[in-house]
C-alpha cells in the first residue's frame, strides 16, 4: 500500500526525535516536561473572563459592604441565600450587578430599599432587571424620590410588589434571622425614616442603620428594640448627625463599617464620629480607604476576611 507524504514525514520526524533523545537524554527529558506543563496549564487556565463563578454555598455567614463611592450597598449571604440592602447611586447599578454575578448569585431572597435617596436606591433597578428577586422591602414612611420611582417601576415591570416589612418579626435567610427594627413611627424625614434591620447568626449579630440620625436613634431607644451588635454599619456615611455616644452604648459593636466616597464633598466620615467610635474601642473599616469590606461570622465570632 502506498504511504502518504504526511505519514512518511511523521515517521522520519519520529526517527530524528529518537536519535536526538539517545544522544541528548537530559535535554530531551526537559523538552518533554515543558510540553506537558504547557498542556496542563492551558487546560486549567482557560479564558478567565468567560469562566462561570462558583454558585456553591459557603459555610458560615458573610456581609459584603460593597464600595459604591458616596453611597450604601450591603450584601448579606447565608447558606446560599442572599439579601441585598441598597445599591448606591444610579451609576453604581452595573458595578453592583457585576459584583453579585462574580459571587455566583442568580437569585436574591430579599431586596431592601432602606429609603428613597438616590445614593441608596439609585442602582436597585439594575439589580431587579438582572436577577430573580423573592421579596422587595421598602420603608413605610420614606419619600419616594425620582430614583426610587425608577426602581419601583422596574420592580412592578418584573411582577414584584414592594412590601413594608413587619417590625420585630423574624425573616429567615438560610440559618440567619433578619429582624426589622424601624421605623416604628413617622419621623417626617427621609433619612430618619430609613429601614433599620438587625441580622442574627448564631450568637453574633449585625446592625444596618441606613441614614438614621438623632430622631431615628431616639425612636429606636423608645421602642425598646434590641440594638446590641457585633458589627455596626455606621449610619449616614459617618455624619456627625448620627452615631451618638448613647447609640454606641446601646449597640456596643466590636467592628464598624463606614461606607463613603473618597475625598467626598461632605467631609464624611466626620472627625467627631471617628472620635466617638475610638472612645468606644470600636475597630473601624472604611470603603473610601479600603474598598469593599467583607466580614465573616462562624456563629461565635466575627472577623474581616479578604474580599
Amino acid at each position: 500500500m502506498a504511504r502518504s507524504r504526511a505519514y512518511v514525514k511523521t515517521k522520519y520526524s519520529l526517527r530524528k526525535a529518537k536519535k536526538f533523545a539517545k544522544k541528548h537524554p537530559i535535554a530531551a527529558a526537559l523538552f518533554a516536561a515543558a510540553i506537558v506543563l504547557i498542556i496542563v496549564l492551558g487546560s486549567l487556565g482557560g479564558n478567565d473572563s468567560e469562566a462561570p463563578a462558583s454558585s456553591e454555598p459557603r459555610d458560615g455567614f458573610y456581609v459584603h459592604y460593597i464600595d459604591v463611592g458616596q453611597g450604601d450597598c450591603e450584601l448579606v449571604e447565608c447558606d446560599g441565600e442572599y439579601m441585598l440592602i441598597d445599591a448606591g447611586w444610579p451609576e453604581s447599578g452595573n458595578a453592583v450587578v457585576k459584583y453579585l454575578r462574580k459571587q455566583g448569585i442568580t437569585r436574591i431572597e430579599y431586596l431592601v430599599c432602606s429609603h428613597g435617596d438616590a445614593d441608596h436606591c439609585g442602582g436597585l433597578d439594575a439589580v431587579v432587571e438582572g436577577f430573580e428577586i423573592g421579596t422587595v422591602f421598602v420603608s413605610p414612611y420614606s419619600e419616594n424620590k425620582p430614583a426610587c420611582e425608577i426602581f419601583l417601576e422596574a420592580a412592578e415591570k418584573a411582577g414584584l410588589e414592594a412590601e413594608t416589612p413587619d417590625m420585630g418579626i423574624s425573616y429567615a435567610l438560610g440559618s440567619a434571622a433578619v429582624k426589622f427594627l424601624g421605623p416604628t413611627v413617622n419621623n417626617g424625614d427621609n433619612n430618619e425614616d430609613s429601614l433599620v434591620l438587625r441580622v442574627e447568626y448564631g450568637s453574633t449579630s449585625f446592625l444596618f442603620t441606613g441614614d438614621i440620625q438623632r430622631l431615628g436613634e431616639q425612636a429606636l431607644f423608645d421602642s425598646g428594640a434590641e440594638l446590641n451588635c457585633d458589627v455596626l454599619k455606621v449610619a449616614h456615611h459617618g455624619s456627625d448627625s448620627s452615631t451618638s455616644y448613647r447609640f454606641l452604648y446601646e449597640t456596643m459593636p466590636q467592628l464598624a463599617v463606614i461606607s463613603c466616597g473618597e475625598n467626598n464633598s461632605y467631609g464624611h466620615p466626620h472627625e467627631a464620629v471617628l472620635s466617638r467610635l475610638s472612645d468606644a474601642d470600636v475597630t473601624v473599616y472604611r470603603t473610601d480607604k479600603e474598598g469593599t469590606v467583607v466580614i465573616f461570622s462562624d456563629g461565635e465570632k466575627v472577623e474581616r476576611v479578604k474580599s
